[in-house]
């Protein structure tokens, strides 16, 4: 019992410092096919006069060790990406904390609603392969877990633009590709911009073990050497309308996939129910 007692207090410690209530939570890691070289960990506090603002402070350490990790190197223009998902899926978020010279990763978020939020903290610390981890937080009352992806077509619309894939069918434990299209007035998109160095970003999470990959397509034609990775695209330059996208899906399922992508001076998101057999 005392052990059980211990590992409780570890994963989940609550404390309330000057009215604020703070709560320290390690996290599970998440990406998917891969496994954890470091441990994550991240404090919620919330902060007075809005119940739906938290402070998250996130920092990364050695396995069993204490002191957080304070290097971490630059991909796709930014030290740390942060994902946070609504726990039905329904509402998703892209944000970046800022790093300090204490190796910890702050951000004050604003959430859109009460709600559970998954947390996703994907980063390359040191010199060691991508870490993902999933923290799992309570905004106010606690929301479903229930998540029923609805079906979508190969086709969606975000804002003035509709979002085409090749296929809503994958192949899990191989590489696969997906040909992506964005089209404006029925036509290809000439007003598009790379986003944080990227033409686009593809998250996708498995519905059911809630796994996580974060991909990023190129333009249509391209050559990949996946040994190196390119060099971020300038943000005020031109992105294709026309990409493609290669990763391997590991694991059978029902995944999530929100691609970003930059129309004009604006960020938008497309949607879609990807099934992996």
């Amino acid at each position: 019992m005392k052990a059980a007692h211990l590992l409780l207090s570890l994963l989940f410690a609550t404390t309330t410092i000057a009215g604020a209530q703070s709560q320290t939570i390690v996290g599970q890691f998440a990406l998917q096919g891969q496994k954890a070289q470091t441990e994550g960990h991240l404090k919620v506090t919330s902060l007075p006069g809005n119940p739906l603002q938290k402070r998250l402070d996130l920092w990364l350490t050695d396995p069993g060790k204490v002191q957080p990790i304070r290097s971490y190197q630059v991909e796709m223009t930014k030290k740390l990406h942060m994902i946070i998902v609504s726990s039905d899926f329904k509402i998703f978020i892209h944000d970046h904390p800022q790093l300090g010279p204490d190796g910890h990763l702050t951000l004050t978020q604003l959430f859109p609603a009460p709600g559970t939020y998954f947390i996703y903290a994907d980063g390359l610390p040191n010199q060691l392969n991508h870490q993902v981890f999933r923290f799992q937080i309570n905004v106010g009352a606690p929301g479903t877990m229930t998540r029923t992806l609805p079906s979508t077509g190969m086709g969606v619309q975000a804002g003035p633009y509709e979002v085409d894939l090749s296929t809503l069918r994958l192949r899990s434990g191989m590489m696969s590709m997906l040909d992506i299209q964005i089209l404006k007035d029925g036509k290809p998109a000439t007003d598009l911009h790379p986003y944080l160095g990227s033409p686009a970003h593809a998250v996708f999470l498995n519905a059911q073990d809630l796994s996580y990959v974060h991909a990023h397509p190129m333009a249509m034609g391209e050559m990949m050497d996946m040994s190196v990775n390119p060099p971020p695209m300038p943000e005020n330059g031109p992105s294709p309308s026309e990409m493609m996208l290669h990763l391997a899906l590991r694991e059978p399922g029902s995944y999530k996939l929100w691609l970003q992508f930059r129309g004009g001076t604006q960020l938008y998101v497309a949607e879609f129910t990807i099934t992996v057999i």
